[in-house]
Formats: structure tokens, sequence, C-alpha cells
């Protein structure tokens, strides 16, 4: 139904009585009246207490919450007719549309003469006919209903629901019992458009789920804008618009990030083509017609009718913190929020529990909050939620309804399979399945094409490698580098941030960087909705001494400024949003000034980025980048000789046969030859030189020496900490399915090897520890290029994962230490425990320095050459045209 209706439409809102009464206005808390008997009264009400007024005898009132107004008001209440033939009379509360700062209650007394079988409401009179209010419930003889803004209101009677669609075929009567199914997400927050293309997994999983059980509703819990993509940022919002859509959800809810780019993207985003989106306590005010959020909503799902609600949560400020205090404000102007949630709830219940199967709350207001509400309101059955931003989790009440929690991010999606027993529409079991999106086998192609196409069109340069950073940073390393990206971008005099102002999670890897990396560590949240991020940058003039007070006022932040600024005129100091705003609380002796917003933080790390680059220099240090330099560090074997079968092609590293107790073992069961000598695949491009290397034993394999420096975290112990290893390998069926080790950094192998393929069918390649293990699928009796990129650190170490030259996998924050630094040797294809199998080697490559994700990229798929390296001139011209030298 929609949000505003015509006499003559689905509601035919029918006539109740309000006779025509004299009126007498009472106030508690002073102030006066005046008027004619039969004519409108008036009375002044100030803000700051709770007002309650008593009309038409008693048979209503109007009770204002302290803070529902902001300055003393002349309020009027007239009992008139309503002019409509389905109406005598109607209440008018003026100054009509006068918006309230918290929503207040209006209660109005029943006539006898209604039975309780009648469905009554209190409406409000706008253009478009009578709007009722979901709030309304009955209680005691009266109907009372939370109100947001005065005007013109009346009780009606609504018409039995209308559902909106069917989900699954037709109602089986003869069934005794019927599944119903919801796939749940919440707090996608943009994070699409990346490698492991979460939203076309959940999608793919969505769909097979409805293959399964037809009786599956697709169904999100809200905050789709912000935190993730820079293609959001550079569409003023319209790319996570299409996204959304494209995701093809059944019924959503609105969250408070969704109201970020302001009221034209909300209209667009609550016109869906497909879902049914909810915005039970939010309703639109603007000119501009096309808003589509509904309160309430009914699907005939089978032999089951779903009825939703949807609740949206409240905004932040620009300091980061929830406005949670009345009055809590909107969230924009021309959208008025009822904060009421339990009497909307309350509403819900009693107007549609008796007329659906299952009453859901699709719920943007956190986990604890979802719980008290269905504590207190016994008819709703399930609470499908978001916002807490705290893990998965189910809980269960009595009557076994449940309120979910799914996983944010679009890294988890939650599978909730109820089924009911048909003869009285009771729960007879239920089962709960938190999916992980990157264990999901299968993506949906039209919305992986769709998603490519709408950051190629908003984001070319997205995953563009813009630059390098040598080291793994902690939080307030990146504020440092943000700092410094500000000076430079905005060419300021001093800048000074807040610390731990970085999302810890999504700091970025040493390696490569792009516009993504640069936003997930900084993200832009617009707060207050339709301004700029909280974290984004803001320039106030200062002098030198007030700089100095700032600085010992917060002695913690991050200060970065020029050698020698000029004392004797006003400094350009930037800061960030939040205490740009608010000088006074975090610098008591400077007086407010004028602050000027700038960019966002992401926006000037591109920019200092580029030009770090363009400079041949890592973003986060002095050291040159490789591509500027001779690579003197890359060697690379293509087994194409079975009279040397371990000879170098090029480079300074050297294989060898690991045979400590001198029996020849390891080069008997090793040899060389073309794919069609063993009776497998050629590489795609042909035949090819290949080695065939047995199951080791704990004495045998193939030794690595590096003949390299040692560099990176483990220098000063003589160890290699940043290195590369590139490999074609192919598994045949045999070898499937079994542990299988590829690295062993233990010289004497007298422990577990430290990087292995999984013994699952097409196992991946990693290895068990903190953080994720195993990345990948590598089918076997096929040829696949696999990089493996090491920076071991304490406690920063990460590992990048690529196949085929796409990055898979990572391994970060304390994974990968001192254990995966390179000796002056190390181990292939061989375990303590005779953890290996027999399999085929084509080319491997070592590199005693780590590769950029741009270059193992390079390097592609399997083929029968493995040529690594770009030349000096395309080097230069990719810094040229993609990798501006200047532009602050």
């Amino acid at each position: 139904m929609n949000a505003t209706v015509s006499l003559l439409t689905q509601y035919h809102l029918k006539l109740l009585a309000i006779l025509s009464l004299s009126v007498i206005f009472i106030s508690c808390g002073g102030g006066g009246s005046s008027g004619s008997k039969n004519g409108p009264e008036r009375f002044v009400v100030s803000p700051g207490l709770e007002r309650s007024v008593v009309f038409a005898d008693g048979q209503g009132e109007l009770v204002l919450d302290e803070y529902a107004l902001l300055e003393e008001l002349e309020l009027q209440v007239s009992v008139t007719d309503a002019q409509e033939s389905a109406f005598s009379t109607a209440i008018t509360l003026a100054p009509v549309n006068t918006q309230l700062r918290t929503p207040s209650r209006l209660r109005m007394v029943l006539p006898e003469q209604f039975g309780a079988d009648r469905r009554l409401v209190i409406a409000r009179q706008e253009a478009k006919g009578w709007r009722p209010l979901l709030s309304s419930v009955v209680e005691s003889g009266a109907v009372e209903a939370s109100i947001t803004e005065l005007g013109r209101y009346a009780v009606v009677e609504l018409e039995p629901l209308v559902v909106d669609g069917a989900i699954g075929p037709d109602c089986q009567a003869e069934e005794a019992q019927q599944e119903l199914r919801f796939v749940h997400v919440a707090d996608l927050h943009a994070r699409y458009g990346t490698a492991d293309q979460l939203f076309s997994r959940i999608k793919y999983y969505r769909d097979q789920a409805a293959l399964e059980s037809p009786y599956t509703i697709f169904t999100n819990g809200g905050d789709d804008f912000e935190k993730g993509s820079v293609a959001e940022i550079n569409s003023e919002g319209a790319a996570t618009v299409e996204v959304t859509r494209l995701m093809a959800f059944d019924v959503r809810v609105v969250g408070n990030h969704d109201f970020a780019w302001g009221s034209d993207q909300l209209l667009a985003h609550t016109n869906d083509p497909q879902a049914l989106v909810l915005s039970s306590n939010s309703l639109y005010r603007g000119e501009d017609e096309g808003y589509a959020g509904r309160d309430f909503v009914a699907l005939q799902v089978g032999c089951l009718k779903v009825g939703f609600f949807g609740m949206t949560s409240v905004p932040w400020n620009e300091l980061d913190e929830p406005l949670e205090d009345a009055p809590i404000p909107d969230f924009l102007p021309d959208v008025e929020m009822n904060w009421h949630w339990q009497q909307i709830a309350a509403g819900a219940v009693y107007q549609y529990r008796d007329q659906v199967d299952v009453l859901v709350m699709l719920s943007h207001l956190g986990r604890t909050l979802d719980t008290r509400l269905l504590q207190d309101n016994p008819g709703i059955d399930l609470a499908l939620g978001g916002h807490s931003h705290q893990g998965v989790s189910a809980v269960e009440l009595e009557g076994s309804r449940l309120v979910i929690q799914p996983d944010f991010y679009a890294d988890g999606l939650t599978d909730i399979r109820l089924q009911y027993l048909l003869n009285n529409r009771q729960i007879a079991s239920h089962d709960i399945q938190n999916i992980d999106v990157r264990s999901i086998a299968g993506v949906d192609d039209e919305v992986a094409v769709g998603i490519n196409a709408i950051m190629a069109r908003y984001a070319p340069d997205a995953r563009l490698e813009i630059a390098l950073s040598e080291n793994f940073p902690v939080g307030n390393d990146i504020v440092d580098l943000a700092a410094r990206a500000a000076m430079y971008h905005h060419n300021a005099d001093a800048v000074m941030l807040a610390p731990n102002t970085v999302n810890e999670a999504d700091r970025w890897l040493p390696g490569t960087l792009t516009q993504e990396d640069f936003h997930r560590a900084i993200s832009v949240e617009r707060q207050p909705s339709d301004t700029p991020g909280f974290t984004s940058f803001y320039s106030i003039e200062v002098t030198r001494e007030e700089l100095l007070q700032m600085q010992q006022a917060q002695a913690q932040w991050r200060v970065v400024e020029k050698d020698n600024p000029d004392s004797e005129f006003a400094l350009k100091l930037v800061l960030q949003k939040g205490p740009a705003q608010n000088l006074s609380q975090f610098f008591p002796d400077l007086a407010a000034r004028d602050a000027t917003f700038l960019s966002e933080a992401w926006q000037s790390l591109d920019v200092y980025a580029r030009h770090r680059t363009a400079e041949c220099l890592h973003l986060d240090s002095d050291k040159r980048l490789n591509a500027c330099e001779d690579d003197e560090k890359t060697t690379v074997w293509q087994f194409d000789s079975s009279a040397d079968p371990l000879g170098v092609k090029e480079g300074g590293a050297e294989l060898s046969y690991f045979d400590p107790d001198g029996s020849n073992a390891s080069a008997s069961e090793t040899r060389a030859g073309k794919s069609a000598d063993f009776d497998i695949a050629p590489l795609p491009d042909g035949e090819s030189g290949v080695l065939e290397f047995a199951a080791y034993g704990p004495r045998q394999g193939i030794q690595l020496k590096t003949n390299a420096l040692p560099n990176g975290d483990y220098a000063d112990i003589n160890r290699l900490s940043d290195y590369t290893l590139v490999f074609d390998i192919y598994w045949p069926q045999e070898s499937d399915n079994a542990w299988r080790a590829f690295l062993q950094t233990n010289n004497e192998n007298d422990d577990d090897a430290d990087i292995f393929f999984e013994n699952e069918i097409s196992g991946g390649i990693g290895i068990a520890t903190s953080g994720s293990s195993y990345s990948g699928d590598f089918p076997p009796d096929t040829w696949h290029r696999i990089g493996l990129v090491f920076y071991a650190g304490e406690p920063n170490g990460s590992l990048k994962v690529f196949h085929n030259g796409k990055l898979i996998g990572s391994k970060r924050d304390g994974d990968i230490d001192v254990r995966w630094a390179l000796e002056q040797t190390a181990l292939l294809l061989t375990d303590n425990n005779n953890e290996t199998e027999i399999g085929y080697l084509n080319a491997l490559l070592f590199a005693a320095r780590p590769y950029s994700d741009r270059e193992v990229a390079a390097l592609a798929g399997p083929s029968r050459l493995l040529n690594p390296g770009e030349d000096a001139e395309s080097v230069q011209t990719r810094i040229l045209r993609h990798l501006r030298t200047d532009t602050h």
C-alpha cells in the first residue's frame, strides 16, 4: 500500500462519527485558552515540559513531548466537518504542517457503538487522501498514535490487507507442512567491485536456494551505502543504487547510511523495480515525486501470508557519535523520522497480526533493540536485523520467535529455514546457517557483468595500481601518511589529525595500493547525512601561537608542519571535520572560526600517492620502486633440459636436489621431459618442457639457494623477509584431495612445511594460522599459475596468493612472521612426515623482492614460457599516462 492513498483506493476509509462537540481546551502545566464555544481554541504551549492537551469533553488528547517544540507555540484545536462523504468530523491541530522535534502522542476515545471487531486507526489528511498511521493501536476504548507534525486527523477503519505479490507456486493445500526460507543480508556498505565478487556470490547463493526451496525470500536489513566503493563517491550515490537494484532483493529496509547522499538518491533507492522497500518510521515530505518507501508490505508465499514492517536507526554526527538523546534530529530536512519504535511495533501487531500468518520486522536497529521489541511484542515472529556490526547471532525467544543478525560488509549471509505446520500456522522446526560468502563456489554472471560495467563507468581507476607500499602500516602509520598527503594536496602550513581514525580491519597490505585501499582505510561516512565524511579534511586559519597551544592540548595527535612557517601571517591548518567544526571541544582556548571543506582523506592520499610514484618512490618510504631499477633479483627456471633439469634460464638463484644422506634419491625420482612424455595435458599454448617430481620423502626434495641479500623486517637476523614465488603446477587426479607440501623454510625438514595444498577436492593453497587459511580452487589435470608474495614481519607480516594473475587471497596481521623469512636456502615439495604427492612443474620464478599485484597480473595464466618484467619505457609510459605527476 502507498504511504498516502486516495479515498477511493485500497483503503476505502469508512465513516466514524465524531459528533460535533463543544470544544473545551484543557492543559496540564499552565497557559490559557480563548475562543468561542464552537470555534477553535487557542493555547500557548511552551517548550521544555511535557504538555497534555485534552479536548472535546475528554474525547481526545494530545501529549506533546518536552522536546517537541523549539519555541513557544500558539496551538489551535478545531473539530470540523471532514467534507468527504466518508467522514462527519475531523480534528485539526494547527498551525498545520508544523513539524514536531520529537514524536508526540495523539489519543482519541472511541464511541461505544464501534465494536472490537473493527480495525480502527488514526489517519492524517494528505494531498492524496487520508494516510493511516502504522503507530495506531486501540486499547481501553481509545485509539492512540504517534505523530511527528501537526495537521488534520481523524479515526478511520481499514479494509483487509491486500498482498503485494507472490513467491513460489500456489498453495498446496494437501500438504501438512511448508518451508519458509529467508536468505538475509545486511550492512553491505557498497562492498562491490572487488576481485572476490562478494555481491555476485550472494546472488548466486540466493538463486540456488530458490531452486532448492521455491518459497525463498531474499531480504536486506539496510545500509547499502558508504564505506565501500569509490564508485559510489564518484557517482554521488548513483552506483550503489544501480548495484542494489541488480541484486533483485524481495524486501529491504532503509538503513541510517542510506540517507547519505540526500533526498534525490533516497528517492531513487526506494524506487526499486524488484524490491519492496520499507521505511515504517520515516516519511518523505519533499516536493519531488517517486518516494516508494512503505509502512507495511505483504507477500503470499505458498500457503503462508508473510507481512513485513521496517525500522531505521538514529543518525550520527560529525564526531561519529550516534544521536540517541532527545531531541533526535531527522536525517534530512524533507524526511520526518518517528523514533517511537515501540509504538510502531505495537501498531504493526495490532493492525496486521490477524491478517498474516507470519509477521516479520525487517530491522536496522541492532540486535539489542530488536530483541527488546520482540520481547515486548509477542505478535512479531521474526526480526531480520542489521546495524550491529558485531558478528552473527541468532536469539530464540519464547514461541520459537527468532532475532537474527547476519555478518556485515558482504562477508556473510544468514540462511533461515522455517518449517510451518499448515493446520495451525505454527513453526515445527527451524534451521539457521551462517554462510561465509567467500566460500560460495559460484557467481551470478548478470550481477558480475553489471557491477563491472558500473565500476568501469564510475570508477575506472578504482583497481589501478596507484602506488606501492614498502611496509605493512599500523593504523597511525596510515594517519601519518594521510597528514603528509593533506599537506601536499592542499599546500597547507600544518596538519593535525586525530589518532586511531583508521579502519583497522581494512588497513592496506604491503605492495600494490589502489584508490579502494585508500578509501577502505579511511572510509567516507557522510555524517550528518548529505554532508562530507566525518574524517574529511577542513582548513582553518590559526596563528603560530595558537598552533602551539593546539599541539599542547592534543599531544597525542599526529602532526605534520612546514619546517619554517611564516609566523607573521595566518597559517593554513588542516583538521578533520569533527574537530574543525567543534574547536572548543578539542582546543579549549581556541575560539570558533570558519572551517572550509577541502577533500575526503582518500582523495588526498590518491593525489599524494600518484606524486610519489611519479617520483619513483614508495608511498611510505624513500626506497626507489623496483620498476624504476634494473631487476637483478629475479630468477626463472623453465625445466626444458633433460640434461640439466634444474638449470637456470636467467637470474642468480639456484636449484639443486635436497639430498642430505648423499643417496641421490631426489634426482633419481625427478625427470624432465615434454608434457606428452608424461601423458599429461600440454600448456594452454602448446607443448613445453616440464619437470615431474615424486612424492618426496623427508630426506628428499628440491633446494632453493637464494643468493640474495637479507631484506625487510628480519634483515637484522640475516633473513630474506620479502620475496616472490610464481610457478606453473599440474596435479594429476591421483594427487588431489591430499596434503601436498610446496614450501618448507626449515632446511632440516624436521617440522611441518610452511605452504601446503590442502587435503580437499581441488584444494586451495596456504597454511592454517590464526587468520584465513587456504585460498583458491585448483582442479587436478589442469595447469595453474600460482603466485605467492611474502612480506614476513612481526606482527604485521602478510602473504598474497594469486591464481592466473588474479589476487585470490591474503593473510595478514601476525599470520606471516619469522617462520616464513628465508635463510640462504629453502626447500620445495617436501615435508617432515611425507605429506607430498607426485606432480609437475612447467616453470618457476623466484624473486628476492616482493612483486606488485600488477607485476603478477602481467604474468597471467600458465604458458610455455614465464617471462617477467616490464621494460623501462613501458614503466615510464604507465607512470606518465595513469599516475599524473602533479594534481595538487
